[in-house]
């Protein structure tokens, strides 16, 4: 369902590639016009302009709404499956960001001997998966740190969900890709959350329609968003979040 065509791609400081278009316009409408409304996300915990919808946070209207909503439902469905994660992996593998993942796409049977020859008991044998979240940030007060994502996070996705005119670039929004000015901050790989006064910023990707950011995690992979500032303001810069991550 996403359009695995980079529009853009990047290898310093960290891999990134760029979907744009990032998916069918028509489908891509659909899912706009039906993202879910503010008042079935939580807010988080110490970060009011931050709201969420997933897994983890406001569980049971997440998962009320993507029974309710077919469009919805058929896309997180692609989103976690197999199929998503292996297209994924060879878009950034046919642009040479080989992440040494071919071993997860063998037969069940071959994974189990892999599980057996690293120690693990038969049918625990290593896997990817994948994460889905609904996002939202507020126009007034929204921000995101300087971090470089948790260890177990091979590759995230971040999908714009805004309509044409729905969102000024002038509010910000845009990911920024950074990097450190204090070598004490250089190795990340735990990811340490970075003051903003010890980064710089290397580009900004700005926040627009029908946009997929794909990067990789690394041991310097600093990304954010700058605080936005449109104080009164209802706009809400509103996106997907899918990570691929594994268990071994």
């Amino acid at each position: 369902m996403l359009s695995f065509v980079p529009f853009d791609v990047r290898y310093e400081p960290y891999p990134l590639i760029v979907l744009r278009p990032a998916m069918d316009q028509a489908f891509y409408d659909e899912l706009t016009r039906t993202f879910p409304p503010p008042d079935l996300f939580a807010v988080m915990p110490k970060h009011h302009y931050k709201l969420s919808l997933s897994e983890k946070f406001a569980a049971k209207n997440y998962h009320r709404f993507l029974a309710q909503n077919s469009a919805w439902n058929r896309f997180h469905s692609w989103i976690k499956s197999d199929d998503f994660i292996a297209q994924t992996v060879a878009c950034l593998k046919a642009q040479h960001i080989d992440l040494k993942l071919d071993d997860y796409f063998d037969s069940v049977a071959a994974r189990v001997m892999g599980g057996i020859k690293r120690g693990r008991l038969p049918g625990s044998y290593p896997r990817l998966y994948s994460r889905f979240e609904f996002s939202v940030l507020k126009a007034d007060g929204g921000e995101v740190v300087p971090h470089t994502d948790a260890p177990k996070k091979i590759i995230t996705l971040v999908l714009s969900m805004i309509r044409e005119g729905e969102w000024d670039t002038r509010f910000g929004g845009g990911l920024q890709i950074n990097r450190t000015t204090d070598n004490a901050y250089a190795f990340n790989l735990n990811n340490r959350i970075v003051p903003w006064d010890k980064v710089e910023v290397v580009d900004i990707i700005s926040f627009v329609p029908n946009q997929c950011i794909v990067f990789v995690k690394t041991f310097n992979s600093l990304h954010s968003v700058r605080k936005m500032t449109q104080h009164g303001s209802s706009a809400l810069r509103k996106t997907v979040t899918i990570t691929i991550q594994k268990d071994d």
